[in-house]
């Protein structure tokens, strides 16, 4: 990766000048600053814009980065993640932090906006509220050289420097189907949305290695945040073929309310198969029947992770967080199909 130095060199003049015509310097002349910008295109120059910052004054800002898919939905509708933000700020306020937050509806309208905040907002510590196999919002920034911490799944487990707080998402699957069978359920299906969110797949593997023990087949349906229409006719082809299924292990709180509103439209009753599912949100005790579900803990998730970012968790370079499961009425006992 080319240094400040290989621009300088290459355009012919000292680093200190390179650095002043990198920032617009009204001492340097059109003519060198034209020179320095060519360097930095050939060589395909980034600057450490965090290093700058902090030359220039410390910034006391923490960017939060939000999943592509949550500025497409309203982030009200989705109460996991406000507790987690809720723990993440509830550290800031009392480490006099600020918190702002990085949205998208595309992830090159993410990267430009996390490059807004580096830039003009001089924040250098960020916390992923998601983590996603091969994400392009990641590896900018870790190209950008800032600090970064995931509430989810190590990226690369074998790259060092990434702090993860996370909780066993493969236990809490197999916790989740184990729990279905011990309530006399065996023919259980997975219901998701995108496996390349890693928490997603965490959970199939541990749904997963419930039905190897039990010697049964693994089912994934996969559904549409947002094309129910599709949705039905998806859920309607998958039951046909599947007509002894008995349960579903629903990804989270806001897959499992649209598998029952799904149902309903299917005039099926409600109560036609067990579920369980994950987060244990507001929306899990309300629901009809109200769902069996996962308490994650996202408060302590959020708080975690920004007491990794702030340096307040001494030795720690990631932290799991346990789960529970709450019983509810979506999972009576004695099943038959």
């Amino acid at each position: 990766m080319a240094t400040i130095k290989d621009v300088a060199k290459l355009a012919g003049v000292s680093a200190s000048t390179a650095s002043r015509a990198m920032h617009d310097n009204d001492m340097i002349s059109q003519a060198t600053k034209e020179r320095v910008r060519r360097a930095m295109k050939e060589l395909n120059y980034s600057p450490n814009y965090s290093a700058q910052n902090l030359v220039k004054r410390r910034s006391n800002t923490i960017g939060v980065v939000l999943p592509v898919r949550e500025s497409q939905e309203s982030l009200g509708n989705n109460p996991f993640f406000m507790k987690i933000i809720q723990g993440i700020s509830g550290v800031c306020t009392d480490n006099h932090y600020m918190v702002s937050l990085a949205t998208g509806r595309t992830e090159d309208e993410l990267i430009a906006n996390i490059e807004t905040l580096i830039r003009s907002g001089n924040i250098a510590k960020f916390i992923f509220l998601y983590s996603k196999a091969n994400d392009r919002v990641f590896q900018f920034v870790q190209k950008a050289e800032v600090s970064c911490v995931v509430v989810g799944e190590s990226y690369n487990a074998a790259q060092k420097g990434i702090q993860f707080v996370d909780n066993d998402n493969t236990l809490a699957g197999q916790d989740a189907a184990q729990f279905l069978v011990d309530k006399g359920s065996y023919d259980i299906a997975y219901a998701y949305t995108d496996m390349d969110e890693l928490v997603q797949a965490s959970r199939y593997m541990g749904y997963a290695n419930v039905m190897e023990e039990q010697g049964q087949k693994t089912k994934k349906l996969r559904l549409s945040r947002i094309d129910d229409s599709a949705n039905l006719a998806v859920l309607r082809d998958f039951l046909e073929k599947n007509p002894r299924l008995q349960a579903f292990v629903a990804c989270d709180d806001i897959m499992a309310i649209r598998l029952q509103r799904l149902f309903k439209k299917l005039d099926l009753p409600n109560d036609s198969f067990a579920m369980i599912s994950f987060n244990n949100s507001i929306v899990s005790d309300i629901a009809t029947p109200a769902l069996t579900s996962i308490e994650i803990f996202p408060y302590q998730l959020g708080s975690k992770a920004a007491e990794l970012i702030l340096g307040k968790a001494a030795g720690e370079n990631s932290l799991i967080i346990p789960h529970q499961i709450i019983e509810r009425d979506s999972t009576p006992s004695n099943r038959k199909k």
